[in-house]
């Protein structure tokens, strides 16, 4: 019986985190080499396999048909050899799943989701670790851990949960009776209220918006966690730079509200971060799998 011969595992590890990261330059970032390396391997397994698996648009990557469900078998086949290497070779415990998570995003966005997992995985012993920003080195107790920014970290690899725009809110009563949307303006003599240490402020919200940015910051309350910032802007202490990810169910329930018409795209967005080449076992793909899920969702 003849079969055909199975792609070289170089070209299957560059498709795997190409796929996963819909960018050549980020998959190589992930595998030590350069994008037009990753782009060779995947022009090859491509003409190996006989199909496109990239959609390659001036505006970027996209996976084809083929390519996401090429990607889901070759996620598991790695899974299941990386677990049974850990299981036989390593000792490594399946019994628990670690994550180490900044404060603000495990109370704004997982600690109303997390239920549903432990629902669906009742079984399963799960440990967060919180802090309020996390070190660049991977937590050697975690498996996971969920951190901010452009998705390119040496020897990790990176999925991406939010895809986040940044514009102001506040409590309802702050703006009540007034025509919207507001203009820009309009927060020259108001307080404002942000969350140090990502990459975009009120400036760059500001520049997008056409406005002015006021000429003083003496109005502006800074806070190192964003479930502080929330907080104060519940309780009308003025208007937050709300990220997507953070403020989108309190404006569903109507707790705020976003009187502004600009909305600009964050540079960064919160990713799960796991060790490279490293495969977990069965219960650490699961909540993976399950996190992934939501955030398509």
């Amino acid at each position: 019986m003849s079969f055909r011969k199975l792609p070289p595992l170089a070209m299957l590890r560059a498709f795997e985190a190409a796929a996963r990261h819909v960018s050549f330059a980020r998959a190589g970032a992930e595998l030590g080499v350069t994008a037009a390396a990753i782009s060779q391997q995947v022009r090859g397994l491509e003409e190996h396999l006989g199909q496109s698996l990239f959609l390659r648009r001036a505006q970027g990557l996209s996976l084809t048909e083929a390519g996401l469900s090429y990607l889901t078998i070759l996620r598991d086949a790695f899974d299941r050899m990386g677990a049974g290497t850990d299981e036989l070779f390593h000792g490594r415990s399946p019994e628990m799943v670690s994550l180490r998570i900044t404060a603000g995003f495990a109370h704004l966005w997982l600690a109303p989701r997390l239920p549903r997992f432990l629902e669906q995985a009742p079984q399963l012993r799960l440990r967060l670790l919180t802090a309020l920003w996390t070190p660049l080195e991977l937590d050697r107790d975690a498996d996971f851990e969920i951190r901010c920014g452009i998705g390119a970290w040496p020897d990790l690899a990176a999925y991406p949960l939010t895809r986040d725009r940044l514009f102001p809110v506040c409590a309802p009563d702050l703006v009540k009776g007034i025509d919207r949307p507001l203009a820009p303006d309009f927060l020259q003599h108001q307080r404002l209220i942000h969350i140090q240490s990502f990459a975009e402020g009120w400036p760059e919200w500001f520049r997008g918006a056409g406005g002015s940015a006021p000429v003083s910051d003496r109005s502006t309350v800074i806070f190192d966690t964003a479930t502080l910032a929330v907080d104060l802007t519940l309780e009308g202490g003025g208007f937050m730079l709300g990220r997507s990810c953070f403020v989108d169910s309190y404006l569903a329930s109507g707790q705020l509200v976003a009187p502004f018409a600009a909305k600009i795209k964050s540079s960064e967005a919160f990713y799960l971060v796991e060790r490279a080449g490293y495969r977990l076992p069965r219960p650490a793909r699961l909540f993976r799998d399950w996190i992934l899920a939501e955030a398509a969702g």
